[in-house]
């Protein structure tokens, strides 16, 4: 019994333990790759930016270097050349660290550029830049030059296609003209280099985030229809959030307060639901007795009327319903790189994380609570049986959705299972049991 404990316990860990936020680093034929937790970042000789990726949901080519890769110019407009090249960070691993990591490059005339990878969900690369002589640092694009904007000591550039932004902070009195920065003898620039969001920007720009928001909405592709509703929600997660100091609880409670909100609607809808059940027994007989079409359709209209009930109103409801289960998934997927760098919630040491294992306890909790829900609200064995199949189904369909999505679509199951049960209780309608799902007879 104890190994089987012990067994099972080395299971659960390894389902659980996984995705820890190291830095990679490789070293390629002219240069390194530097592969952090959302993103690849590829390096010539000369400490340059040549490629850089986002690997977030998918990868996304964000930037190539077209001169502006953190290319430095002496003021004459010749090209450094590097002398030495060091790596620094906590090795774990070969290849591995955790932490950040910088890579030192050493140029002849003396000057130093350090460019510190973060290791944190911000997408954060700190360029220091020690020299003797005045020398020019060119800052990186994502789009053409029309959606460039100078913001004070800010150069900022938007690529509408993916929604992707490059903003670089100066920290020194260099001069900036367009993307290239002049510095003489010490410089310091913070980049940010990530998917348009604004809770990033607030984050590490705070106090010039409305003068930055402001010049960014003036670019096209910046902003988008739903934003007056979407960015309330957001900001109220992250509300949350600063309560609970922990995205699964934020979670758990951004759930329950949005199906709380929307109780009305779920109520409206599980009350049309009932009243055509009752009304069953009449629509069968209309049909029963009415073969023609177009006679059937009349009848029914009429039985429909005397009893007040309108067939359409509970698809109505769940239509009314969808755009914000779409808006509120679109809010907790916003967060997926928060997750990522987040504490712990209860097993799962990362929210952000998908597959099998990581929802394998959502899958059994969704699947049990929807085939209850199926027996509560079903009439025959038949279509018990058609929503048992589809609530078995469904959860493996996004089985690859991170784990912090599945929470919510997991808690949203049980939810739905205990308003079902409330309403169905209430008005004492009555489902089918397990035994005549299987068509056993009734206990003694």
């Amino acid at each position: 019994m104890k190994k089987l404990i012990v067994f099972i316990l080395v299971v659960i860990s390894v389902i659980f333990a996984f995705s820890k936020n190291e830095i990679q680093l490789t070293n390629l034929e002219n240069g390194l790759k530097i592969v952090t937790r959302f993103g690849e970042y590829e390096l010539n000789n000369k400490g340059d930016f040549v490629n850089i990726y986002l690997t977030l949901d998918r990868k996304i080519h964000i930037f190539q270097a077209d001169g502006d890769g953190l290319e430095l110019f002496s003021p004459e407009g010749s090209p450094l050349k590097v002398i030495t090249t060091t790596v620094k960070g906590t090795m774990v691993a070969p290849n591995t660290y955790s932490g950040d990591l910088s890579l030192v490059y050493e140029y002849e005339n003396g000057t130093q550029k350090v460019i510190t990878f973060k290791n944190a969900p911000e997408y954060i690369i700190i360029v220091e830049i020690n020299n003797v002589d005045s020398v020019v640092l060119t800052l990186p694009r994502v789009w053409y030059e029309e959606n460039d904007r100078v913001v004070k000591d800010y150069f900022v550039s938007f690529a509408p296609k993916n929604r992707i932004i490059s903003i670089s902070k100066i920290n020194n009195s260099g001069k900036l003209v367009s993307n290239k920065l002049t510095i003489n003898n010490l410089g310091k620039v913070m980049l940010h280099m990530a998917p348009y969001k604004r809770i990033f920007l607030k984050k590490l720009f705070e106090d010039d985030y409305p003068v930055l928001l402001a010049e960014i909405k003036k670019i096209s592709g910046s902003s988008s229809w739903y934003d007056p509703f979407f960015y309330p929600l957001v900001w109220f997660f992250w509300w949350l959030f600063e309560l609970t100091k922990n995205f699964g609880w934020t979670i758990v409670v951004f759930t329950i307060v949005v199906r709380l909100v929307l109780y009305p609607l779920y109520h409206a809808q599980t009350k049309s639901m009932i009243k055509m059940r009752k009304l069953q027994p009449k629509i069968e007989a209309v049909r029963k007795k009415y073969k023609d079409p177009t006679k059937q359709q009349e009848e029914l209209m009429k039985v429909y009327k005397e009893e007040g009930v309108n067939p359409a109103s509970g698809c109505l409801m769940l239509l009314i319903q969808l755009p914000i289960f779409f808006l509120l998934y679109a809010v907790i997927r916003y967060f997926q790189e928060e997750f990522a760098f987040g504490s712990r919630f209860l097993l799962w040491n990362d929210l952000s994380v998908g597959g099998f294992g990581p929802n394998v306890l959502f899958i059994v909790i969704t699947i049990v609570a929807s085939y209850y829900n199926t027996l509560i609200t079903s009439q025959d064995t038949r279509s018990a049986w058609q929503g048992i199949l589809m609530s078995v189904i469904f959860p493996f369909l996004f089985v690859g959705l991170p784990s912090g999505l599945f929470l919510y679509y997991t808690l949203n199951t049980v939810i739905q299972l205990v308003i079902t049960y409330y309403i169905y209780k209430r008005y004492k309608i009555r489902g089918i049991t397990t035994r005549e799902l299987l068509g056993l007879k009734p206990k003694a």
